[in-house]
């Protein structure tokens, strides 16, 4: 069984959660997941947490961005690389459903 298939992340891709497979408990600011097929807990910082529950609904990762430019002083170049890199790493994790 091969997933060799890596679907690339851009500023236009719509992107939601995917909680099919993940337990998911709010502890304060921050959301923690267990993987139900191999008891994996994930556990997400603040941003992560935040990130998580803008994708709830299918949403471009630029109007991602945007959000969290708007709740976080950060620039906007930077704000988009550090979510890809994070959305990638949930790609990883199975935790992201590419629509």
């Amino acid at each position: 069984m091969s997933e060799s298939v890596q679907t690339s992340l851009c500023k236009e891709t719509i992107v939601r959660r995917n909680e099919r497979n993940f337990l998911v408990s709010r502890i304060g600011e921050e959301v923690v997941l267990m993987d139900i097929q191999n008891g994996q807990y994930i556990g997400l910082n603040a941003v992560g947490s935040a990130i998580w529950e803008k994708l709830e609904q299918p949403v471009a990762i630029h109007d991602v961005v945007n959000a969290l430019m708007q709740e976080y002083a950060i620039s906007m170049q930077l704000c988009e690389q550090e979510t890809l890199l994070f959305l990638q790493k949930m790609m990883q994790h199975k935790m992201l459903i590419v629509d």
